[in-house]
């Protein structure tokens, strides 16, 4: 194809879009957002776990971090927990908790127990979102290509493993569950 074809095309697609009221996207990256991850990292919810909740640590598991990908840029601040309970008690305290701290659930807390992986978002007026998800161990080796430590490593009876965390824009501000 000659260059004056691809020049015209790529003019037309340009004026296009700008006439329509369409633009081309803006996405965000994670550049300059470590002070926004930090910040995240210690939102004082992220420290709410029942008595007995093991935190699993190292990547994948726990940790803040930006993500970024095609659809944009996010931030994230993880704790992977193994507990001995069960997910009802999990929910149980997380719904209770969280609530006294200022974070509602979306949905209730109610739905899927029975189903391997299940996600409950909390929201709050003016901080990030919080989400909790349960998965088990084959489902980590599945997903992340490895798995945590074995329980008995980690000098608990896990029966439940889950992951407490939250969710942000780059800059920090809030973001929604959905």
């Amino acid at each position: 194809m000659n260059m004056l074809v691809v020049r015209a095309f790529l003019a037309a697609l340009l004026m296009g879009t700008s006439l329509s009221g369409c633009s081309l996207p803006h996405f965000e990256t994670c550049g300059g957002t470590e002070a926004a991850v930090a910040a995240l990292d210690q939102l004082p919810v992220l420290e709410l776990h029942p008595k007995g909740a093991v935190v699993v640590g190292g990547v994948p598991w726990s940790g803040a971090h930006c993500v970024d990908d095609t659809a944009g840029a996010w931030l994230t601040a993880e704790r992977f927990y193994a507990y001995g309970g069960t997910r009802k008690d999990v929910l149980e305290y997380y719904g209770r908790e969280a609530s006294a701290a200022g974070w509602r659930p979306v949905d209730g807390l109610d739905i899927g127990l029975d189903r391997g992986f299940v996600v409950f978002c909390f929201e709050s007026a003016d901080q990030p979102s919080v989400t909790l998800s349960f998965t088990s161990p084959e489902q980590l080796r599945e997903f992340y290509g490895m798995g945590p430590h074995p329980a008995e490593l980690l000098s608990v009876d896990a029966r439940t493993w889950y992951t407490w965390s939250a969710e942000a824009e780059p800059d920090g501000s809030r973001m929604d569950c959905y």
